[in-house]
């Protein structure tokens, strides 16, 4: 069984510093900010894909000659190359 450590490093200067410390006494590196930009980034790259993944689909079904907005769950499901007829 592996001990949990009361101490953990510095990412910048590599000093050591206890668990409970958010901000590293010698070069002021905060462990809060690191946490807070993490999430961040993560839901903006998130919410960037999708917005690009939904262009895309509309982009499709308008150039498949297909209404824009779908006129039921079906017709959204339908991704036929080429024009209905």
């Amino acid at each position: 069984m592996k001990k949990k450590s009361k101490h953990k490093y510095c990412p910048v200067c590599g000093v050591q510093l206890l668990i409970k410390d958010t901000y590293c006494v010698k070069c002021g590196y905060s462990f809060e900010e690191r946490k807070k930009k993490k999430k961040k980034i993560k839901w903006k790259n998130i919410i960037f894909i999708g917005l690009i993944l939904l262009v895309f689909y509309f982009s499709l079904r308008y150039f498949n000659g297909q209404s824009i907005v779908p006129e039921s769950f079906l017709d959204a499901l339908d991704f036929s190359w080429g024009n209905k007829g």
